[in-house]
């Protein structure tokens, strides 16, 4: 399958007033994309979808003016760098940049992306792009927390001694659908909080025990549940100081434990137990490069995280989508229920705003871009 790259390609550039606009940038003369680096891959972007991130650098603080948008995308490889391996020529595949930060040349609202290899993964014939692009930063932010931070055997390993118990505080997030799911096949026992109304999706996906986050002995409950032996892994995936320390206080009294959040912690918070470790994880760091976040917060680049990544999605990633069906998932892996926005990238700044928002409820907002 031959696709020529067009000299100019539309993509949607963050602006200094702290709107998003549809420009037309250089992209097939542009020199990463002649010489294409090694370990990336170039696609054709056939849908998005829209994360917490991509509002926040596009009409929000964190952004870049100048720079182009867009995390996650899914479409159909057109080139592929000489170390790329379990990619080819003509694969569909799933997969995120770090979009609205330092590219100027590159983001995934675009007509063309490109991607590392190491956080793109080939997606089956039956689940559509927009399923796609609903899965990469949502499901590789799961994937770092629980193999590369909690250290949690991976999908698929055969069980050793009494099942753990993993403590999912936010289970009706993207990342907390994606987490659930991967606890299941990871061998754990998932406890999860959420509103009562998400209770039983929740227990469909995977979870053992839900308990409602608004009820103000939730704590207790959490502990009464889980027993003696307690809990020692957690993830907290609202990342507000309320729901970081009470996940801390939901953890094992005997054993301690391992909390990770995906939104930096208050410094009080990682200071509130001795036993318990407190860890912020960003999923940027798969990428495997040196890059300042939000505009303010500096990151050394991780080499193990990228080759970590690269792992799972060549080796992991396969087994979890076998056997998808579109709009059922896999047995593994069930999608997030999706809203599909009109209009493809001339109306991308309509889907960021209901983001920033709140008006959407259980489900990922994507486009279908061609």
């Amino acid at each position: 399958m031959a696709t020529e790259i067009p000299s100019n390609i539309r993509a949607i550039q963050v602006q200094e007033d702290k709107t998003v606009k549809l420009i037309q940038i250089p992209f097939g003369q542009d020199d990463l994309v002649k010489s294409i680096p090694e370990d990336q891959l170039i696609i054709r972007v056939r849908a998005v979808g829209l994360n917490p991130t991509d509002w926040k650098h596009g009409i929000g603080e964190w952004g870049t003016p100048g720079a182009i948008l867009g995390c996650d995308s899914a479409g159909d490889v057109i080139k592929v760098g000489s170390a790329v391996k379990h990619l080819k020529v003509g694969d569909r595949v799933a997969g995120f940049n770090y979009g609205g930060s330092f590219q100027t040349n590159n983001g995934s609202y675009a007509e063309f992306v490109r991607l590392l290899s190491s956080v793109t993964f080939k997606i089956p014939d039956d689940l559509t792009y927009e399923e796609g692009a609903s899965l990469p930063i949502p499901h590789l932010t799961a994937v770092q927390v629980f193999y590369m931070r909690l250290n949690i055997p991976k999908p698929f390993s055969p069980p050793a001694g009494e099942k753990e118990i993993i403590l999912i505080w936010g289970g009706s997030t993207a990342v907390g659908h994606s987490a659930v799911q991967l606890a299941r096949v990871s061998g754990l026992r998932v406890f999860v909080t959420a509103s009562l109304s998400v209770h039983d999706e929740l227990k469909a996906l995977g979870a053992d025990q839900t308990f409602d986050y608004k009820a103000s002995d939730v704590v207790k409950q959490i502990q009464a549940a889980a027993g003696e032996r307690g809990i020692i892994y957690a993830i907290d995936t609202v990342g507000e100081q309320s729901t970081t320390n009470s996940t801390i206080d939901a953890l094992s009294p005997s054993r301690g434990g391992h909390l990770v959040t995906i939104l930096p912690p208050d410094p009080s918070s990682v200071d509130r137990r001795k036993d318990v470790k407190v860890e912020f994880s960003l999923v940027y760091t798969l990428l495997g490069f040196d890059f300042t976040f939000a505009s303010a917060f500096k990151y050394d680049a991780i080499p193990e995280d990228k080759t970590r990544a690269l792992e799972y999605v060549s080796t992991y990633m396969p087994r979890i989508l076998e056997g998808w069906k579109a709009g059922q998932g896999s047995s593994s892996l069930k999608p997030q229920r999706l809203r599909k926005l009109e209009g493809g990238l001339e109306k991308i700044e309509e889907g960021l705003k209901i983001m920033r928002d709140g008006k959407y409820g259980r489900e990922k907002l994507v486009y279908t871009i061609a």
